[in-house]
């Protein structure tokens, strides 16, 4: 089935993210840092728009994948790794 194909991608997609590409002095790590992070945008979309009223729980699985983040946290406590995840799904939940 097409939408467990997308599953299956996105999730290895964001096991294997490199979270702090954003960060890093290397042009070549950021630009591949990038393209994985419009790919995952590109699944998250496909997925939400099949079934927008999944959205709130593939945010909580993709947050749970991802696993912990042990970066600086802002006032809310989230820290990079879920500031990320929560701006990839912005507009698919009422976060």
């Amino acid at each position: 089935m097409v939408i467990d194909t997308i599953k299956s991608d996105l999730y290895e997609l964001i096991q294997k993210h490199d979270w702090s590409y954003m960060m890093s002095d290397s042009h070549s790590v950021w630009e591949a840092g990038m393209k994985v992070d419009k790919e995952i945008q590109a699944k998250i979309h496909a997925l939400c728009a099949i079934h927008r009223e999944d959205a709130d729980e593939l945010y909580i699985f993709t947050k749970y994948i991802a696993g912990p983040d042990y970066t600086d946290s802002d006032k809310n406590g989230n820290g990079l790794k879920y500031r990320t995840i929560i701006g990839w799904f912005k507009p698919y939940i009422g976060e």
